[in-house]
């Protein structure tokens, strides 16, 4: 549609002889160059707003001095100054424009054989088709140029990602019969190997892990293959790979997530996601919108042709990302990519061993910033890192990472103020390996002023060792609080940490309850009295089996060390204490026989219909949910038929 010539060679129409607050339409159909075409005029206020142009293939319409293609009703708003709207917001809208007479909205219905909100929604939608398949054809061109997988890939895969080989074994009566995935022989021997004993297979000879009554074992892993695609792009390349063993074989599937397409000597670009579930690179269909959270993992890296592939990237040729494929060690490849540029340091450290250090930058601190306890500015290793030249080889000794580069640096800075400690190897490999935070660990060492000894008592501690520092920090904060000696090891080094410290929140929570049953003594005296009005109305609640027993509460008190006790509302407030008293409802103690003492669970019952409201453990949990249920429902059966059993004392 040549859109200026018909504006300038078909005239405009007359304006109505009304003047409306909306927009009035104006339609005819005429002639140019041989074609016919609709051409509606648009009038606001008695004046000429826009002129709309349309054939059966698409329209334009002319409004505020330049071309537009949006619906009639966004012109409308235009032509009276109003904002057009987006997407579902239309939905919303009222209709700004009108036809000016029924003969005009005729016009174009028979020009057009449909009405025209429904004709723009028709070519709007095959406009979008249309580009759709012009941007699907773009995006199969490009990937076509892609190269297939390296041939030795799946080779390398089997070699060296999924090294383990099996004897799949199955007893009967008089033998084992066994199949080798190495050289798929099967056969039988009289005795057989015990499950996941290491062999090797009678055949071939070669090593193999025994299997007894497996079916299948499956191990999955990802990897990143980097190739160049031509002489002016490179291809990152995110797969996952599986590794299926069965009796007699071994299958290795390779499927492709997520490719990027990187200009040369640029170590960004373009993200294109695969659309399918576990597809090939044959299968697999790309898009640039992420349409099944594809993301990019912590992976393997191929390293056939990696030098030559990494002299297309921007600095990437010496970068280490061959060392950490020939290790092989996994690392998220993307963000070392994307990044490197402004963590070229990460070159020296993978020289120099550091690997677990290198990781640990990628994968904490992905694509943001860097840690605060390196100089970035500097390439020497020492003042890079802020260690001298013993603790450097130290760090390198034991492949150390964040944890233990900062624990070095806490032993460096603790010798530059006088205060000289050493942190043996042992000790640094497990705050290494466990991720123990030296800020984490500041309260302790306050107190103990020995790293030696405080992860040789983390190791007794039957939880982890991040629970231990925020237990044990929490301990000697309360600890000295209640006027403890904590330099005294008795203190400061209990055997059973976890126990010793509830314990001492047990005794502080008691002195505040005591506190408050004694600043509050007449509401509770008050309370206790009308509950025991109601408590010859309970013993029909004492219960037993040989188990368990439940006993009806007397006092107020008890239900405020039952909820001390158990941590939850039970005695948190005077609501529950406040129904007894009233006889709407009673607060139940079920216990252990071999526990009598023990809080276990906290029922709460209708004193009207004896039906059980809520029942719950500690921290408002439910252990053995279904054993203490139909307990409850033999309780509820025996309630009205069992004889008195104890006296209540008041």
């Amino acid at each position: 549609m040549k859109r200026t010539a018909l504006l300038l060679n078909i005239p405009q129409q007359e304006a109505p002889e009304k003047i409306s607050g909306h927009v009035t339409a104006v339609s005819q159909v005429a002639e140019y160059d041989g074609q016919q075409y609709l051409n509606i005029d648009l009038f606001y206020m008695g004046e000429l707003k826009a002129r709309y142009f349309a054939d059966r293939f698409t329209y334009a319409c002319y409004v505020d001095g330049s071309w537009k293609t949006c619906k009639m009703d966004n012109i409308a708003r235009i032509c009276m100054g109003k904002t057009p709207v987006k997407g579902g917001e239309c939905y919303y809208q009222a209709t700004d424009w009108n036809w000016n007479t029924k003969k005009d909205e005729q016009t174009a219905r028979n020009y057009l054989g449909k009405g025209l909100d429904y004709y723009e929604t028709c070519i709007n939608q095959e406009k979008y088709m249309n580009a759709l398949q012009k941007k699907r054809n773009r995006v199969e061109e490009m990937m076509s140029k892609v190269p297939v997988l390296p041939e030795n890939l799946e080779k390398w895969l089997r070699t060296t990602i999924f090294p383990q080989e099996y004897l799949f074994m199955k007893r009967k009566k008089s033998r084992t019969d066994y199949s080798c995935t190495v050289c798929g022989h099967k056969g039988w021997t009289k005795t057989g190997w015990k499950h996941n004993e290491k062999t090797t297979c009678p055949k071939c000879g070669q090593p193999v892990t025994a299997c007894l009554n497996r079916e299948k074992i499956q191990k999955k892993e990802p990897v990143v293959v980097l190739q160049i695609m031509n002489e002016l792009e490179w291809v990152e390349r995110q797969l996952r790979t599986r590794c299926t063993w069965t009796p007699g074989e071994k299958q290795i599937e390779i499927m492709e997530e997520i490719r990027v397409i990187i200009p040369r000597a640029r170590n960004w670009g373009k993200v294109w996601y695969g659309t399918g579930y576990e597809q090939d690179e044959f299968e697999q269909e790309f898009w640039d919108h992420n349409q099944i959270n594809k993301r990019f993992y912590k992976s393997y890296l191929y390293p056939e042709n990696l030098k030559e592939v990494l002299a297309y990237g921007d600095s990437l040729q010496n970068s280490g990302l061959d060392i950490l494929a020939e290790i092989p060690r996994k690392i998220n490849v993307n963000t070392f990519i994307v990044t490197f540029k402004e963590r070229k340091w990460l070159e020296y450290w993978i020289k120099a061993g550091l690997i677990q250090l290198a990781e640990d930058v990628v994968d904490l601190y992905g694509m943001w910033g860097n840690p605060g306890c390196i100089r970035t500015d500097c390439k020497k290793l020492t003042e890079n890192l802020r260690l001298d030249g013993n603790r450097l080889h130290r760090l390198k000794e034991i492949d150390g990472g964040l944890d233990a580069l900062e624990w070095l640096q806490y032993e460096e800075k603790r010798e530059k103020s006088g205060k000289k400690i050493k942190i043996s190897r042992e000790s640094l490999e497990f705050l290494s390996e466990k991720r123990v935070d030296t800020e984490d660990c500041q309260k302790i060492l306050n107190e103990l002023g020995s790293v030696n000894r405080m992860v040789n008592y983390m190791k007794k501690q039957k939880t982890s060792p991040n629970s231990v520092t925020q237990i044990w920090a929490d301990y000697l904060r309360m600890a000295q609080n209640e006027g403890l000696d904590v330099t005294d090891d008795i203190v400061r080094l209990p055997k059973d940490l976890k126990a010793r410290h509830d314990e001492l929140i047990e005794r502080i929570n008691a002195r505040r309850d005591a506190e408050r049953v004694k600043k509050e003594a007449e509401k509770y005296e008050r309370l206790d009295k009308k509950i025991v009005k109601h408590l010859p109305e309970t013993k029909r609640y004492f219960w037993e089996n040989k188990d368990y027993m439940i006993i009806p509460a007397g006092r107020c008190e008890e239900l405020i060390i039952e909820g001390r006790t158990l941590h939850h509302c039970v005695g948190a407030s005077t609501r529950y204490m406040e129904k007894m008293a009233a006889g709407e409802s009673w607060i139940l103690f079920l216990r252990k026989k071999r526990e009598l003492e023990k809080p276990y669970y906290t029922i709460e019952i209708s004193m009207e219909d004896d039906r059980i409201l809520q029942w719950y453990s500690e921290y408002d949990r439910k252990p053995d949910e279904k054993q203490i249920k139909k307990l409850l429902d033999a309780f509820r059966k025996s309630i009205r038929q069992k004889p008195e059993r104890i006296q209540i004392a008041v």
